[in-house]
């Protein structure tokens, strides 16, 4: 999905020829473009509180009490929420189905508890800020364990352009007795520069912290410029995390080629096979899997 560049679209900046031009645009240029285009800035929640939304559509009996053999986690930033019923689609079938994580970016309520609902899930759903058509756009975390304990943490450097705020969703899994920790991420455009998406990281990687040995961190972690997803992937490793969705290749499509920028990154767990879903799934970028070992 390729957009014109105006005001308040996340993703318009996000093209890559967009991205190299204003990666590297001196900050008098950017302050210069918003004022000739007169685009007002982002409309953040910055309550650390919420907005909070949160549903559980689990039917009585749907999850077994014993101990699964694996686990899946599927990140998937859907594009502003704009194609839902190709999402539920792509979230009903193989490999994707019956997922127990689903890491979720570019939300909005309605949508998540719609397909929450369609999938049996519970959800807990934080929005970042407000879009240029009034709707919400945050991130997500699906579940087929019970939900114990859920946050929003605010992410560093806003983008200068609208000062857009970023977050991370973070969600306690109750996986038959054994708590999992777990994080919907979705990191800034390289518009605020490769250190401020490693901060994005570390912030998020700091926030669990100490919170038990098993976790996973998964979202759209924005490395399309150079040498940007080699960085990230270092960054987790010297704090202890296994890049589990090592070599499934591009996530997303656009006009000059296929980019890396979803991933899931774990701790205490064993990937046994990930992969990406190429079929149209109602978004640029590709929903990305990982089957763990369990228990861990």
């Amino acid at each position: 999905m390729h957009r014109s560049l105006k005001c308040n679209d996340a993703r318009a900046a996000e093209a890559p020829g967009d991205l190299q031009r204003l990666r590297i645009a001196p900050p008098w240029a950017l302050l210069l473009l918003t004022l000739l285009t007169g685009c007002p800035l982002a409309e953040n929640y910055t309550d650390e509180a919420g907005p909070r939304y949160s549903g559980d559509h689990r039917t009585p009996g749907s999850v077994s009490t014993e101990a699964p053999a694996s686990i899946t986690v599927v990140t998937f930033n859907l594009a502003f929420s704009e194609h839902v019923t190709e999402a539920i689609t792509a979230l009903s079938r193989p490999p994707l189905a019956g997922a127990d994580v689903i890491a979720m970016q570019e939300m909005d309520a309605a949508s998540v508890d719609r397909i929450a609902r369609e999938l049996g899930l519970a959800y807990v759903y934080y929005p970042a800020s407000v879009q240029v058509d009034d709707d919400d756009f945050g991130n997500a975390l699906l579940s087929r364990w019970p939900i114990t304990a859920d946050r929003k943490v605010h992410l560093p450097h806003d983008d200068p352009y609208h000062q857009r705020r970023r977050i991370a969703v973070l969600a306690t899994l109750d996986l038959g007795g054994t708590l999992v920790q777990t994080a919907s991420v979705h990191n800034a455009t390289p518009i605020v520069g490769l250190g401020g998406r490693l901060d994005q990281a570390e912030t998020i990687i700091d926030a669990l912290e100490g919170t038990g040995p098993v976790q996973v961190i998964a979202g759209d972690f924005n490395t399309s410029d150079p040498g940007s997803l080699r960085q990230m992937v270092k960054l987790f490793s010297e704090r202890g995390f296994q890049w589990a969705s090592d070599g499934v290749g591009d996530t997303v499509d656009s006009v000059i080629g296929g980019f890396p920028l979803d991933f899931v990154f774990a701790q205490g767990l064993a990937p046994l096979e990930r992969g990406v879903d190429r079929r149209p799934a109602g978004s640029d970028h590709h929903p990305v899997w990982v089957r763990f070992a369990w228990p861990p």
